[in-house]
């Protein structure tokens, strides 16, 4: 897990310089739109009668020189034959355009709910932080297209953590306004 993270950090260090050099998206995103609404959505299935639903709609400013900021809001369910489980999460992320079309994140999240068991009818509460790094595709438009792939650097194994792992792909719509 340490090499990948170490790779995405080694590609957005080298995207970074190779934007220095090119220059050009400072000047292309002087006349863009600013605001951006977004959302993504998820469902997954898997063994024990698994199903996970997922959405989280998000709202960012274009601070121009390639930089978004912004935030998310989401919610999750999670069910399967021996528990089933509610979360809402939310927080900041950045953008960085490190050259067109590409981007590197940087994403807070918390996550609070409660998970309740099948079998035994105990239940406990969530809150669990994440700090996601990592980037993506951005496509152009008005109407966007993003997809990339984050790491959970406070991600620890063992630790009864509400994620199966550290990485975390993500795709969505964003639109420019």
């Amino acid at each position: 897990m340490k090499n990948i993270f170490l790779l995405v950090l080694f590609s957005l260090g080298f995207s970074y310089g190779f934007s220095q050099i090119g220059g050009s998206v400072q000047s292309s995103q002087s006349t863009e739109k600013k605001w951006r609404l977004g959302a993504s959505a998820g469902i997954s299935f898997g063994d024990n009668d698994y199903l996970a639903l997922s959405i989280a709609p998000s709202v960012g400013y274009n601070l121009g020189y390639g930089l978004e900021l912004g935030a998310t809001l989401g919610y999750q369910l999670n069910k399967n034959n021996y528990f089933r489980s509610n979360l809402i999460s939310g927080g900041p992320y950045i953008n960085y355009m490190v050259v067109p079309q590409i981007f590197g994140r940087v994403h807070y999240e918390y996550y609070t709910g409660n998970q309740k068991s099948k079998i035994s009818s105990n239940e406990y509460n969530i809150n669990e932080s994440a700090l996601w790094i990592g980037g993506g595709y951005e496509s152009g438009g008005a109407i966007r297209f993003r997809a990339g792939i984050l790491y959970n650097v406070l991600y620890k194994e063992n630790n009864n953590s509400i994620f199966s792992s550290a990485i975390r792909p993500f795709a969505g719509i964003v639109i420019a306004i």
